[in-house]
């Protein structure tokens, strides 16, 4: 937890403070590079879009495909550090050759983009090709124009509360191109990926061995008291 919070923080200084457009702190070689620039999402990004997934073709427990819905975003944010590896629902290529779908490349942002998850605005980043079902939508940096890992760390600063309309809340591809952002060159945006993805990984090994050690304690309280008796 305080690894967690340690990152949270660090976030923060990395990028922008509202109404800013530098970050409070700068790798040494990036000091004098001026200013973020404010940027389109569609002028850095890719957006990407979800399918309709009819419930005959839902079920499978294995297949080329994690077919990821909100839920499993969710998932992935509660217990993976926001990263998708696996979802309820897979689909081999017949079921892309039937919904003519393409499906979403490694280091894509997702997330809900209608409905009340939407409000939650949680992210995550894709460890595997998977699908995604129209409720849905993805992020995949241009090359030469962003990094993956950034445009992760980015979205999570995007409120898109503040995009949405209607009774329902929704996105739509061509009012997540327009949300303006602030963003280094790619340069810039590579040192802090590396640097936040590093602070991940050790984030996720000390997890691992948190759910080893309850394990073992549990394990060991099994042991250590009579069984139930009759």
């Amino acid at each position: 937890q305080a690894l967690k919070q340690h990152k949270k923080g660090l976030m923060q200084q990395l990028f922008p403070a509202e109404g800013e457009t530098t970050p409070r702190l700068r790798f040494p070689e990036f000091r004098e590079a001026g200013a973020w620039e404010v940027k389109l999402l569609g002028g850095i990004c890719n957006v990407l879009q979800g399918y309709g997934f009819p419930e005959r073709l839902q079920g499978r427990q294995g297949g080329k495909y994690p077919f990821c819905k909100v839920s499993d975003i969710t998932s992935a944010v509660n217990e993976n550090g926001g990263h998708v590896v696996t979802a309820a629902n897979y689909a081999d290529e017949d079921i892309v050759a039937e919904l003519r779908a393409k499906p979403i490349p490694v280091g894509a942002t997702i997330f809900a983009k209608i409905g009340e998850a939407l409000r939650l605005n949680k992210r995550a980043i894709v460890d595997v090709e998977c699908l995604v079902d129209n409720n849905v939508a993805g992020l995949k940096a241009k090359t030469s124009a962003a990094v993956d890992y950034f445009i992760f760390l980015l979205s999570q600063n995007v409120d898109l509360n503040k995009h949405c309309g209607g009774a329902v809340p929704s996105v739509n591809k061509s009012t997540i191109e327009a949300i303006k952002v602030l963003a280094p060159e790619p340069p810039e945006q590579q040192k802090i990926a590396h640097c936040l993805s590093s602070l991940d990984e050790v984030i996720g090994l000390e997890s691992h061995k948190l759910d080893a050690l309850k394990n073992l304690k549990k394990g060991l309280m099994q042991q250590l008291f009579p069984q139930d008796v009759a």
